[in-house]
């Protein structure tokens, strides 16, 4: 394609996209001409009347309220409020119930914490150390006591039980145990054993033997 086709499509394409796009842009412009008028001509000169209507019913009169009305009436209140309950309260304080208890603390202290504090550490604080310590010691000695006396009793238990039952068992039980098994239980299990060989013969003789 030569130099001269491609200036004529180009022509073309750009003429095409102008008439496209250029009822979009005035489209456009005149819009933001119309915002900037209405802005300019209506809605800046609305906003700026009701400001100042604002200003003027709203704002002077709740100022013009504040300083004279309000503050002074806060002011007159803060100082009533002063003379009336602050300074009664604080004198009150100062005057009547800062020494009224001091009076009753030192009363306190003087009929109970000081007599308290002397009874516990001259009469019953040393009273506890003396029967803690009396308890402990009797606590140690029961215990030895209790040791001693366990002592005695697995003593007399071995010499009047112990002893003996061990002299009763080497002295009559195992001799009479010797004699039974010698002189009875060895001659009936021998009597025993014949009886059976005896009678497996018999057995034998009338049955015949195990097939």
């Amino acid at each position: 394609m030569n130099t001269e086709n491609q200036g004529c499509l180009t022509g073309v394409a750009r003429a095409v996209a102008l008439v496209i796009v250029l009822p979009f842009r005035l489209l456009r412009d005149a819009l933001a001409w119309c915002g900037r008028q209405l802005w300019r001509r209506v809605l800046a000169p609305i906003g700026r009347a009701l400001g100042w209507l604002l200003h003027r019913l709203l704002v002077v009169p709740l100022r013009w309220l504040w300083e004279w009305v309000l503050a002074p009436i806060g002011r007159a209140l803060g100082w009533l409020l002063h003379r009336l309950l602050v300074v009664p309260l604080r004198w009150l304080w100062k005057w009547v119930l800062a020494p009224v208890g001091k009076a009753l603390w030192w009363v306190v202290d003087l009929l109970l914490v000081t007599p308290l504090g002397r009874l516990w550490r001259y009469v019953l604080g040393p009273v506890c150390r003396v029967v803690g310590a009396a308890l402990a010691w009797a606590w140690r000695v029961a215990g030895e006591v209790s040791r001693a006396v366990g002592r005695a009793l697995r003593q007399l238990l071995r010499n009047a039980v112990g002893r003996p039952l061990a002299w009763v068992y080497r002295a009559v039980l195992t001799p009479v145990g010797h004699w039974l098994r010698r002189y009875v239980w060895a001659p009936v299990a021998t009597a025993a054993r014949a009886v059976r060989a005896a009678a497996r013969e018999v057995r034998t003789a009338l049955f015949g033997g195990p097939r």
